[in-house]
């Protein structure tokens, strides 16, 4: 009877143990799918780190493209006020010799003008 039952428990155990590797066969199947996902993810996010660093790799030349074109255009506006001043100054020259000449007419020949 010893042995008998040392069987049967043999025998309940070899069946316990295929049940518990089965199960184990599935655990190990879903970790194997959790682990493609996950290698996915971590694809996916180089791929949008890529892209991101890309993105701001242009906006860096656009912002200095843009830098520029205002640099140049603060250069304009500053070339444009000097001549602009020089020619006011030229202007206020011109009619300061005017008034002299007109006061050199009124007083010598009695022309107003």
């Amino acid at each position: 009877m010893n042995e008998e039952l040392r069987q049967l428990l043999s025998e309940e155990l070899k069946k316990n143990n295929v049940r518990i590797d089965e199960r184990f066969d599935k655990i190990d199947s879903r970790f194997d799918k959790i682990d493609k996902q996950i290698i996915e993810l971590q694809s996916d996010v180089a791929i949008n780190k890529t892209n991101i660093i890309v993105g701001f790799e242009k906006a860096k030349e656009e912002r200095n493209r843009i830098e520029n074109k205002i640099d140049n255009l603060f250069n304009a506006v500053d070339g444009f006020i000097k001549i602009v001043t020089k020619l006011e100054d030229e202007f206020t020259a011109l009619k300061e010799d005017l008034n002299r000449v007109k006061a050199v007419l009124r007083e010598k020949l009695g022309v107003e003008l």
